[in-house]
């Protein structure tokens, strides 16, 4: 089950790359556009991480519930650190996206956190916030869509940890 939830995941994804394996940048008209993809993408992030919660709260076994959840919000982030250090890949948006690190845009964070929540009771909306997730960020212009795949793939790695 797990394999077809990933690879329905991965297909979604996939559906935007062109022919030729160019990376894309879904273009919004303005960077008000931009904006609010961004800031849409943060709230479905928040979200997945929120519901991941609200899970933990109502397990029977509450303290062992929130360690996991604790453990594996900081594996997906510390992974999400070190790999943005070590391949420092610009942002689709840079210079113009005005953030403070132009060069961290591989992977994607949101992703792999809204991904990590997979797993939980409420799968059918999990799935489909994680997968907004990647894609608003693809057009925030903030990522390129295989950093949102990569993105993807680690938080369902890490979702694995409960």
């Amino acid at each position: 089950m797990r394999r077809l939830k990933f690879v329905i995941v991965v297909g979604v994804m996939l559906h935007a790359v062109p022919v030729r394996g160019e990376e894309v940048r879904a273009a919004l008209p303005s960077a008000r556009g931009r904006q609010a993809a961004s800031i849409a993408s943060w709230g479905t992030a928040l979200t997945a991480v929120g519901l991941d919660t609200n899970a933990s709260w109502d397990c029977t076994d509450r303290r062992h519930c929130f360690q996991m959840q604790g453990i594996r919000i900081g594996v997906t982030y510390g992974a999400v650190l070190i790999a943005k250090r070590v391949v420092g890949r610009d942002r689709p948006c840079a210079p113009e996206c005005g953030i403070d690190n132009p060069r961290a845009s591989f992977y994607s964070a949101h992703t792999a956190l809204a991904f990590q929540t997979i797993g939980g009771p409420q799968l059918s909306v999990a799935l489909p916030l994680a997968i907004s997730t990647g894609g608003l960020r693809v057009m925030a212009g903030k990522h390129w869509i295989t950093d949102t795949l990569v993105g993807a793939g680690v938080g369902l790695l890490t979702s694995r940890i409960r």
